[in-house]
């Protein structure tokens, strides 16, 4: 016969399991990246603990709380103003994948939101190339994109991921030119700096869905004596005019010098003539 406290129990597990999400939140990650989690709850909730679990959130599926922040794997942060506690997920790997929930805590039954995850290889389809430049030149990074983008807003964000990049387009040394016969615009970087070295990614899809955006290794170079030349016409004054005078100064004490010398020799012959 099953005891009192057996029966209270699964009386609590059952209405905690029966509060579910509003909808379900599909959430695409990277394989071997990190992921955010974004979970919106209702007003009266601010002050109460959140937590993600996974599965069937048994008491040992719980992953993290906001009462315990951070682990090695998981962090999260809830934004009381915006109401959206957020959990990130690092060093995806495959069995990461699946169904997730992020609950807030209440007595007796908590309230759900189901997440589904799903993990990707990145760079199965991303175009990637490399490219190099000059500290002082300019450059020009050029971006394709899809004909029916032609009107939608053109990026360019520097970053190792993409969904955490710097928007560089509003930079001042950053200009963007829309070419929509090309269906590619250019970015001109003005005078590159050591510290413009790195990942960019440029497309015209805000959603990052493959295919739609480029990823580019920027590597900058230090000038070298033949690009300063190039840069500098002047110097060839200085690198062609000074050894040619200073050839002719050798030249003109090497003449002096020969002179004095037949002048003596001529001064002795005299002396000696003179002694006879």
């Amino acid at each position: 016969m099953w005891s009192l406290q057996n029966l209270l129990f699964i009386l609590c597990i059952s209405l905690r399991c029966v509060t579910s999400a509003v909808g379900v939140l599909n959430v695409t990650g990277y394989l071997r990246r990190e992921v955010n989690i974004s979970c919106p709850y209702d007003p009266g909730y601010e002050s109460y603990e959140k937590y993600l679990c996974k599965d069937s959130c048994g008491r040992g599926d719980v992953l993290i709380t906001t009462t315990n922040p951070v682990t090695y794997k998981y962090r999260t942060h809830d934004d009381k103003t915006a109401r959206i506690f957020t959990t990130t997920i690092s060093d995806l790997r495959s069995m990461d994948a699946g169904k997730y929930w992020c609950g807030v805590k209440k007595f007796l039954k908590d309230i759900y939101t189901e997440v589904k995850l799903k993990l990707v290889k990145e760079f199965c389809c991303v175009k990637s190339t490399k490219i190099n430049g000059t500290v002082g030149h300019p450059l020009t990074l050029q971006c394709p994109y899809p004909s029916q983008h032609r009107d939608n807003r053109k990026f360019l964000c520097k970053g190792d991921q993409h969904n955490s990049c710097m928007d560089m387009t509003n930079q001042s040394r950053f200009t963007v030119h829309d070419n929509v016969s090309s269906s590619s615009f250019w970015v001109i970087i003005a005078e590159l700096e050591a510290a413009d070295a790195g990942t960019y990614w440029c497309g015209s899809d805000s959603q990052w869905k493959v295919g739609n955006y480029t990823k580019m290794e920027l590597s900058v170079l230090q000038q070298t004596l033949g690009t300063l030349e190039a840069n500098n016409p002047a110097l060839y004054v200085v690198y062609i005019i000074t050894p040619v005078l200073l050839l002719m100064c050798a030249l003109f004490i090497v003449y002096k010098y020969r002179c004095s010398t037949v002048k003596g020799d001529e001064a002795t012959g005299r002396n000696a003539r003179n002694k006879l």
